[in-house]
C-alpha cells in the first residue's frame, strides 16, 4: 500500500507547475500529495503540500463531503501555524532596532584625589657618593623622611591623550645641605607640572599603562635656593576599580635647571662650601622625583554614560 501512496505522490508532483497547469489542478495534485503523505505518516511532506495550496489560494477549505476530517483538520493546524509565522515576520520587519547598550563617554574630566608616594632629590651632594634616583640616601641621612603628595585635575580626549594639571610637594631631606644657610631642615620643594599624557587602552575600563612628559617649575628653600625649571617625563598603572573610580601606581621625574636653583649648589663650579660637593648622573640638571605613588582618581565624564 505504501507503494501506491508513494506512487500517487509522484504522479501529483508532475502536476504542481503553475506555469503550465491552471492553479485549480495544481491545487488538486496538492490535495492529492496531502492526503497521501498523511496515509504514510509525511507529516512534513504533507505539511509542505499545504502550505503551497495556501500560497495559491489563502481561502482553501477542506471539502466536508468528499474530505476526510483529519485532513480538514490538517489544513486548519497549517493555517494558523502561516499565520502565526506572518505575524512574527511583520512584527520584526517593523520593529525598530533595539537601542545600542550605554558605551563609554570617550573624554572627559579627571581628578586625582588622593596621591602619596616615595620623594627622591638628585642632584649635586656635599656627602656620600655620586647620586642617582635610587641610592636611598634620603633614607639614612638629613631631616626627616623622604615622602611626597601628589594632586592633579586634566581632561581625557577621545585620542588616548590627556592634558594634565598637576602638582607634586614633598619633603626630600638631603636637598638643603648647601643652600646657603646649611639648615639641613630646609627640605621641602613643590613642582607645578603640565603634562600631556598617552594612555595605551581604555583608562577607566580596563588596566591601562600610561607615559607623562611636560615640564615643570621647583620652588621652595631658603638662603641661595631658587627656583627651577625643566622638563617632566613619568609613567603608571591605572587600575578601575568603578565605572568611576580608579587606583593608579607611577613614578615621575622632574629636571630642573639651572644647576644651582632647587639646591644652591652646582657640579664642579661652586667650591664655595667646606665641602666639594659630588656630581649626580643627572649632569647639571638635577630632580625631584617620586620613586613610587599611589592614590585614587576619579573620572567625571570618562566613565560610563547613562543616556
Amino acid at each position: 500500500m505504501n507503494r501506491n501512496y508513494q506512487e500517487a505522490v509522484t504522479l501529483a508532483s508532475q502536476c504542481t507547475d503553475r506555469s503550465a497547469f491552471e492553479d485549480e489542478i495544481v491545487i488538486q495534485a496538492y490535495r492529492l500529495i496531502t492526503l497521501a503523505s498523511l496515509r504514510q505518516g509525511a507529516l512534513v511532506q504533507a505539511r509542505s503540500a499545504v502550505t503551497n495550496i495556501l500560497h495559491i489560494d489563502p481561502e482553501y477549505t477542506a471539502d466536508p463531503v468528499n474530505d476526510p476530517p483529519a485532513y480538514d483538520l490538517f489544513i486548519s493546524l497549517v493555517r494558523q501555524e502561516e499565520d502565526t509565522e506572518g505575524t512574527a515576520d511583520a512584527e520584526t520587519e517593523t520593529e525598530e532596532p533595539s537601542p545600542a547598550p550605554p558605551r563609554r563617554n570617550e573624554g572627559g574630566p579627571f581628578l586625582k584625589l588622593i596621591g602619596v608616594g616615595l620623594s627622591d632629590y638628585t642632584g649635586d651632594l656635599p656627602i656620600g657618593n655620586t647620586g642617582h634616583p635610587f641610592d636611598f640616601q634620603e633614607i639614612s641621612t638629613g631631616s626627616g623622611a623622604p615622602y611626597l603628595f601628589t594632586a592633579e585635575i586634566g581632561y581625557e580626549f577621545p585620542s588616548n591623550l590627556a592634558l594634565v594639571l598637576g602638582v607634586q610637594t614633598g619633603n626630600y631631606p638631603i636637598v638643603g645641605h648647601s643652600t646657603g644657610s646649611n639648615d639641613i631642615s630646609d627640605s621641602w620643594r613643590h613642582t607645578p607640572q603640565l603634562l600631556v599624557r598617552y594612555t595605551f587602552g581604555a583608562a577607566g575600563e580596563s588596566v591601562a599603562a600610561y607615559l607623562d612628559a611636560g615640564a615643570n617649575v621647583t620652588f621652595g628653600g631658603e638662603g641661595i635656593a631658587s627656583p627651577g625649571f625643566g622638563p617632566s617625563v613619568g609613567g603608571g598603572i591605572d587600575i578601575p576599580l568603578s565605572s568611576t573610580w580608579s587606583f593608579f601606581v607611577e613614578s615621575r621625574f622632574n629636571f630642573t635647571l639651572p644647576d644651582n636653583a632647587i639646591d644652591g649648589t652646582s657640579y664642579p663650579e661652586d667650591v664655595q662650601v667646606e665641602r666639594s660637593p659630588k656630581g649626580s648622573i643627572t649632569g647639571p640638571f638635577d630632580s625631584v622625583n617620586q620613586l613610587l605613588g599611589i592614590g585614587l582618581r576619579i573620572r567625571f565624564g570618562g566613565a560610563a554614560a547613562q543616556e
